[in-house]
């Protein structure tokens, strides 16, 4: 069956709206993870401060805690991968759409 070339027209228009939106979520989930960074580091500085007039209160909580730190390590370097991954797709789909523009 043969499309009309206003239905292709369509379907295009469709598509290149989709990846815009798709591109749009991945500039605010990278914000997003940006803005969850900077709040980690802050936290961290915080937390040194805290604990340099407590260094054995700090030994023992971080023995305490061990699993938990490396479940937490673990969780960080995923949400990295993500990150370096939602950078390739927002290259991808920035080229995309300035080809399909031309």
């Amino acid at each position: 069956m043969l499309q009309s070339n206003s239905e292709v027209l369509k379907m295009r228009n469709y598509l290149k709206n989709k990846m815009k939106d798709r591109l749009t979520y991945c500039h605010e989930w990278k914000n997003s993870v940006d803005i969850y960074l900077a709040s980690k580091e802050v936290t961290k500085k915080a937390n040194e401060e805290y604990y340099k007039s407590k260094p054995l209160l700090k030994l023992i909580l971080d023995v305490y805690f061990i699993p938990l730190n490396i479940l937490r390590f673990f969780k960080y370097l995923r949400m990295i991968h993500e990150y370096k991954k939602n950078q390739v797709e927002i290259k991808v789909l920035s080229k995309q759409l300035s080809e399909n523009d031309n």
